[in-house]
């Protein structure tokens, strides 16, 4: 880097702040600065960016910006290059500029009026009422405006929207930066000049968990040595219809998803979650769990869709995950179909995400064996079809009241179940009546997987499908 900008605290153009936005920003300034570009000034790195959404995106900023010196429709060509450096020249040189408490950064400098124009989803103009005593923006330090002119270059577009994502990992929050931003100049290199480059994906919850699944991927002992969470910021700063909405991935959530692609877990989890693909243009496709492609007969042939094609429809346990729904009837409907999933899945889903306690799973894993060991395949069906109709409390409470009569009369000497594991653990006040009875029908069908024991039943018709 030449000589600096007196003005200009360079500390502060990518130190993390918090703000999405300001942020990422600063990401993309770091990136630039320790790979393609070490030797530029901050002014002459405005400059590059500034010709790249110009002379290569055509100034196609409108989701980022309104009326900025770059969508300003007076302006064409190089007045929209000139009129931007000459902005950021009267930051440098701390034009209309006032003392204060910088609403980013919280420090005390020289201040500069942020509307849309310059920033993103703030008021400006005629919505004065959006900021503190009807100023005309929200006030910002040169630095963090400095910073907003960036965030295009390291953004994605997802349906239509600029997809940010921000995690309380600031490494993470880095990684996905710089990847869109090594994305969007590898498609101007390659000739593809069409604006921000897009997403794979039409929905946030198939592009977050691609995300952690990448993160995985490259960073696998940072992101499981921690305790990590992403928020994906999913938004339009439009013309009058500016609209944002947040998707946040909990940090329990993410520490499943990443255990669950443990060595281990991983090939019965990703067969269980790709399964649960759907698509209404494909509503014959049926998955095949040994090549892992969906299956569809068109015109009296079989054709296969490969993960790359199908990886785009709708996921019903990320949405699942992602919204906070319970994927234990998902789980049910695939023990159900004899498919193997390994019971510490469903452990550490009911444990660290459905808050079920450790001694009701530790119960629930003994009465499964109970109800398999030493019984005809026809009593174990009957059994199987009787706890299936349990649907409310009082129904598996009679449902297990009758095991326990059936081990006593069996002189077995420890009890099957306890006052205590019966108010405690079973029937206790938070306790998931429903949650319970499927769990035990999945640790039954598990068992009888593991023991290789066939039982043909029925499926339940009121356990929800893969949708």
């Amino acid at each position: 880097m030449g000589k600096k900008i007196k003005t200009i605290d360079y500390e502060w153009l990518t130190k993390p702040t918090g703000d999405p936005f300001a942020d990422t920003g600063g990401y993309v300034i770091q990136y630039l600065l320790e790979n393609d570009y070490p030797d530029k000034d901050i002014d002459e790195l405005i400059e590059l960016v500034t010709k790249i959404y110009v002379n290569d995106w055509g100034g196609k900023l409108n989701t980022f910006f309104l009326n900025s010196k770059i969508t300003q429709p007076a302006f064409k060509g190089e007045r929209k290059i000139s009129e931007t450096t000459k902005y950021y020249k009267s930051l440098f040189e701390n034009e209309n500029s006032e003392e204060g408490y910088c609403r980013i950064s919280g420090r005390k400098t020289l201040l500069f009026s942020a509307g849309r124009d310059n920033s993103l989803l703030s008021g400006s103009g005629t919505f004065i009422n959006f900021h503190h005593t009807f100023d005309s923006g929200i006030k910002l330090s040169k630095e963090m405006i400095i910073r907003m002119h960036f965030v295009p270059l390291g953004s994605i577009l997802l349906s239509g929207r600029v997809a940010l994502l921000k995690s309380n990992d600031d490494e993470i929050s880095k990684f996905f930066v710089e990847e869109n931003t090594k994305y969007n100049l590898q498609n101007i290199a390659s000739g593809i000049k069409e604006g921000v480059g897009k997403s794979d994906f039409r929905n946030p919850a198939n592009a977050l968990f691609d995300f952690i699944t990448n993160v995985l991927v490259e960073k696998p002992n940072q992101s499981i040595g921690g305790i990590v969470s992403l928020t994906l910021y999913h938004f339009t700063n439009f013309g009058a219809s500016p609209e944002i909405n947040i998707y946040k991935i909990p940090a329990m959530v993410f520490s499943f998803y990443a255990l669950c692609h443990k060595i281990t877990y991983k090939k019965e989890w990703t067969n269980f979650v790709r399964s649960h693909y759907y698509n209404s243009k494909n509503k014959g496709a049926i998955y095949n769990s040994t090549t892992n492609n969906f299956e569809i007969e068109k015109k009296g042939e079989k054709v296969n869709i490969l993960y790359n094609d199908y990886k785009i429809w709708t996921n019903s346990i990320y949405n699942k995950l992602l919204n906070g729904q319970s994927i234990v009837p998902n789980f049910l409907r695939w023990s159900e179909k004899g498919k193997e999933l390994n019971f510490d899945i469903i452990r550490i889903y009911q444990q660290n995400i459905r808050n079920m306690k450790k001694e009701t799973i530790d119960k629930i894993m003994e009465l499964s064996v109970f109800i398999i060991k030493d019984r005809s395949e026809d009593e174990i069906k009957k059994l199987i079809i009787k706890l299936n109709g349990t649907s409310k409390a009082y129904e598996l409470r009679r449902f297990l009241l009758g095991l326990v009569s059936d081990n006593y009369n069996k002189n077995n000497e420890k009890p099957l179940i306890t006052v205590k594991d019966y108010t405690n653990y079973l029937f206790s006040d938070g306790g998931n009546t429903g949650e319970i009875r499927d769990v035990l029908l999945i640790s039954i069908y598990q068992k009888m997987h593991e023991m290789n024991l066939k039982v043909k039943i029925e499926l339940n018709n009121n356990v929800e499908s893969n949708k």
